[in-house]
């Protein structure tokens, strides 16, 4: 996978950026990807969060599945992997397997 900064529009993908982040970096990715300015999205999360909340949930979602311009995984990715690494979190999917499929027949 390349991970130089390519302004073509093919080679376009959804970031979250180290230039122009507040925080981390969701509102300024999400712009450039989509060729606005980030303020304009900024605004739009703000009233997504002023009616009804979804606004931050957004954010949290984003930050989690969106990986950093220069990390190839996002921070859910890595977690699920490390989780599927672990020998209890293969034992409990082996039991929950066995438990579904013993319910089957």
């Amino acid at each position: 996978m390349d991970m130089e900064k390519n302004t073509t529009t093919t080679d376009k993908q959804l970031r979250r950026t180290h230039e122009g982040r507040m925080l981390a970096g969701v509102c300024s990715g999400a712009a450039r990807f989509l060729g606005v300015d980030a303020n304009i999205v900024r605004l739009g999360l703000a009233v997504f969060t002023v009616f009804g909340g979804a606004g931050i949930a957004l954010y949290a979602i984003g930050w989690l599945l969106i990986p950093e311009e220069d990390a190839p995984t996002s921070i859910a990715e890595d977690l699920f992997k490390k989780a599927g690494d672990s020998p209890k979190v293969q034992e409990a999917v082996r039991k929950t397997k066995d438990a579904v499929n013993k319910n089957r027949v």
